[in-house]
């Protein structure tokens, strides 16, 4: 693991400099051309980076935080006062007969 940072092995950021070599060299080669030859060879060089994240386990990097705890603020919205409204024991008509709410 890499302690307390997110930063990686510098094996597995090997890796993702062979990856970021191999886009490099495709897009490179979509701009001057196109050039598919050396298009092929970026994707085949960024295969050659996903094979060697394979295998040096480059998805054991990743570091699970402590689950944040927020606290839940208060709301002033109208739903929200119905929901503590009911909480209280409170009825809401929701008769459409009984409230009339289109006049």
């Amino acid at each position: 693991m890499a302690g307390s940072s997110h930063g990686g092995r510098p094996s597995s950021w090997v890796a993702v400099i062979v990856m970021w070599i191999g886009f490099a060299v495709g897009g490179v080669a979509m701009v001057s051309g196109p050039s598919w030859w050396l298009f092929w060879t970026g994707v085949g060089i960024v295969a050659v980076g996903g094979v060697i994240g394979l295998i040096v386990r480059i998805f054991d990097d990743v570091i699970i935080d402590a689950p944040r705890v927020i606290p839940e603020e208060a709301h002033r919205a109208v739903l929200h006062a119905r929901a503590v409204e009911s909480a209280k024991g409170t009825t809401t008509a929701t008769d459409a007969a009984a409230t009339h709410p289109h006049g």
